[in-house]
């Protein structure tokens, strides 16, 4: 699972950035909370929407709940400090997707019971992958079976490396916002992850 989170560049607006990641083939927009001057949550999401809506690409916001249910979205991100994951699910319903940020094994643990989709590590650097490892086990070990997605700029023999220890999905932005050619650098990442 590839997700796209989209970021505030100087070169694209945040639909054009969507629009990219999904002629890439990526089937998964993250609108993060990080938008360019000027531009709303609200505004974003409208303009990316029917595009998500046409190519049935998943769209997820970040951190904000109520706007996620007023625009029927699939699902919402949360960060740490936004709202508790358990009141996310009960104000969207049993069919939103909800993703939390997490460090640790403990946090991933802690989202057992709560009916909560998958849990996001960052990614930073070569030894991540061993720290992420680690953290997947111990999920694992623990008989939780929740999405664990990377976060980051990684490499595709680092992705392949952490689908070999556990992880299910890789967030990404700058990765393919920055390439020369955005749609191909979405292709040549779906192809590492043998999708």
């Amino acid at each position: 699972m590839l997700q796209f989170i989209t970021l505030k560049s100087e070169k694209y607006s945040v639909a054009e950035e969507a629009q990219m990641a999904i002629e890439g083939g990526c089937m998964w927009i993250q609108v993060s909370a990080s938008l360019p001057e000027g531009v709303s949550m609200k505004e974003a999401l409208a303009e990316i929407q029917p595009l998500c809506e046409e190519n049935e690409v998943f769209l997820v916001v970040d951190s904000d709940v109520e706007l996620a249910k007023e625009m029927r979205i699939h699902g919402v991100h949360l960060k740490k400090g936004d709202m508790n994951a358990a009141e996310a699910r009960e104000l969207l319903g049993p069919h939103a997707v909800i993703g939390v940020d997490a460090e640790t094994a403990a946090d991933i643990l802690a989202l057992k019971g709560k009916d909560i989709d998958y849990a996001v590590l960052d990614f930073d650097g070569e030894q991540s992958i061993a720290r992420i490892a680690e953290i997947a086990k111990e999920v694992r070990n623990d008989g939780f079976e929740i999405h664990i997605v990377a976060r980051g700029n990684m490499s595709a023999e680092e992705m392949k490396a952490l689908q070999t220890v556990g992880v299910n999905g890789f967030a990404v932005g700058s990765q393919i916002v920055d390439a020369p050619d955005p749609v191909a650098a979405t292709r040549e990442i779906l192809a590492a992850l043998g999708q």
